[in-house]
C-alpha cells in the first residue's frame, strides 16, 4: 500500500512539472503539431520513393518540392483574385457601414424602438465623458487581450517558419527514430506496443490525409458555388470554409454564415438563402459521399464524443487543443480499447483493433459505376491476353515450333 500511494504522489508530481514545463515552452508545440501532420501526409511518398531505392534524404527533399510546385501553381491562380476581393471590401467599407446603420434603424422601426442613427459620433462622444473610469478598466482588459492576440500572431509566423523544418527532419530521422524507441521497449511488450502504435500512427495517418482532402474538395465546391451566385469575396469565403473544415462540423457553419451575411448586406434575400442552402448540401455530400470515398474506414468516435472532444481540447490548450483534440481522441479510444478488449474481454490483437476501426461504405451508386469501369478494364486486359496468345502461336508456327 505504501508503494501505491508513494508512487501516486509520484505521478501526480510529475505531472504537475510537466505541464508547468510544457506550459513555459508553448510556443513549440504548435509548430510540432503542425509539423506533425505534415509529416503524417508526406509519409507515404517518401516510403514510396524509398522503395525505388531513392535515398531518404532525397525522396524527402522532392517531397517538399513537389508540395512547394503545387502550392506555388495554386497561389498564382487565387493570390491576384483573394487581392482584387480585397481592395473590393476595403472600398465598399463605407457602402457597409451605411448598409448596417440602415438596417438596424429600420429593425429598430419595426419593433417601435426609437434608435436615429446608430453610430452617432456625438452620442458616442458623450458616452465616452460619461464612462471615462469605466472606460479606462475595460480598456486595461483590452490591453491584456492586444496582448495575447499579438502572442497568438508570433505563435502562427513561428509556426509558419518552424512546421516545415521540423516536418523535414522528422522524415529524415523517423526510421532512425522508430528503431530506437523500438529497442528502448521491454521485449515481453514489445510486439504489442508496436502493433498498438502502428494502428495509431495507420488512424492519424487517415485523418490527417482525409481531412485534408475533404478540406480542399468543400473549398472548392463552395468557391464554385458561390461564383455562380455572384456573391462578393466568393474565394475569400470558399478558402475560409475549407480550411475551417479541418475541423470536423466548422467549416461549412462557418461559411455559410459568411455568405449568407455578405449577400444580406448587399441587398439580395434570395441569394443568402441559396447560399445557406448550398453549404448544406455541401455538408450532407460531404457526409454521405466525399467522405465515405476518400476514408475508407475511420476510428468510431460518435458526434457527442467528437463535440466533446472539440470543447475540452480548446478549453484547455486554445487552436492548438482544437485541431488535435479529435486525432487524440482518436488514438486514446485505439489505446484504451485495445487494453480492455485484450485484458478483459479476451480477445486478440486483431479483434480489438478491428473493433476500433468503423468502416464506411461508399453509395451503392459509385460500387455501380466503379464495377462498370472494373469490368471494362478486366475484357480490355483479356483481350489483350487473347491476342498476345495468338502472336505467340503465330510466331511459333512460322518458326517451325
Amino acid at each position: 500500500m505504501g508503494i501505491v500511494v508513494w508512487t501516486a504522489v509520484g505521478l501526480v508530481i510529475l505531472g504537475w512539472v510537466v505541464l508547468e514545463v510544457a506550459g513555459a515552452v508553448r510556443i513549440i508545440w504548435l509548430p510540432l503539431a503542425f509539423a506533425g501532420g505534415i509529416v503524417l501526409l508526406l509519409n507515404p511518398m517518401v516510403h514510396w520513393f524509398s522503395s525505388k531505392r531513392m535515398p531518404r534524404p532525397l525522396g524527402a527533399t522532392l517531397a517538399f518540392l513537389i508540395v512547394a510546385v503545387v502550392l506555388f501553381l495554386v497561389g498564382l491562380v487565387t493570390v491576384p483574385i483573394m487581392q482584387d476581393q480585397i481592395a473590393e471590401f476595403a472600398e465598399s467599407l463605407p457602402d457597409l457601414y451605411t448598409q448596417l446603420n440602415e438596417g438596424l434603424v429600420n429593425l429598430g422601426e419595426r419593433f417601435g424602438i426609437e434608435t436615429g442613427r446608430v453610430f452617432d459620433t456625438e452620442a458616442i462622444s458623450v458616452w465616452l465623458q460619461e464612462n471615462s473610469e469605466a472606460l479606462s478598466s475595460y480598456l486595461g482588459s483590452v490591453g491584456e487581450g492586444a496582448g495575447a492576440v499579438i502572442r497568438g500572431f508570433a505563435e502562427a509566423v513561428t509556426m509558419l517558419a518552424l512546421a516545415p523544418i521540423l516536418a523535414f527532419y522528422m522524415l529524415l530521422d523517423s526510421e532512425r527514430w522508430k528503431s530506437k524507441a523500438t529497442a528502448m521497449i521491454p521485449e515481453s511488450i514489445r510486439s504489442e506496443v508496436v502493433f498498438v502504435s502502428t494502428r495509431v500512427t495507420m488512424a492519424l495517418s487517415l485523418f490527417v490525409r482525409g481531412q485534408l482532402l475533404v478540406a480542399i474538395i468543400v473549398g472548392i465546391a463552395s468557391s464554385i458555388g458561390l461564383r455562380i451566385l455572384d456573391v462578393p469575396f466568393w474565394l475569400i469565403i470558399g478558402m475560409i470554409a475549407g480550411f475551417l473544415n479541418l475541423i470536423p462540423f466548422v467549416g461549412p457553419v462557418v461559411g455559410g454564415a459568411l455568405a449568407a451575411g455578405v449577400a444580406l448586406l448587399d441587398g439580395h434575400l434570395i441569394t443568402a438563402v441559396w447560399a445557406v442552402l448550398i453549404f448544406v448540401a455541401i455538408q450532407q455530400v460531404d457526409n454521405h459521399v466525399i467522405t465515405p470515398i476518400v476514408q475508407r474506414s475511420r476510428v468510431d468516435l460518435s458526434p457527442l464524443v467528437i463535440v466533446l472532444a472539440l470543447i475540452v481540447g480548446g478549453s484547455l490548450a486554445g487552436l492548438l487543443g482544437v485541431l488535435i483534440a479529435v486525432p487524440a481522441a482518436a488514438a486514446i479510444r485505439i489505446v484504451v480499447g485495445h487494453l480492455w478488449r485484450t485484458r478483459v474481454l479476451g480477445e486478440s490483437w486483431e479483434e480489438a483493433s478491428d473493433a476500433m476501426f468503423e468502416p464506411t461504405e461508399v453509395p451503392e451508386r459509385i460500387q455501380r459505376l466503379r464495377r462498370r469501369l472494373d469490368d471494362g478494364q478486366q475484357r480490355l486486359f483479356d483481350t489483350g491476353e487473347h491476342r498476345t496468345i495468338a502472336i505467340d502461336d503465330q510466331s511459333e508456327t512460322e518458326s517451325g515450333g
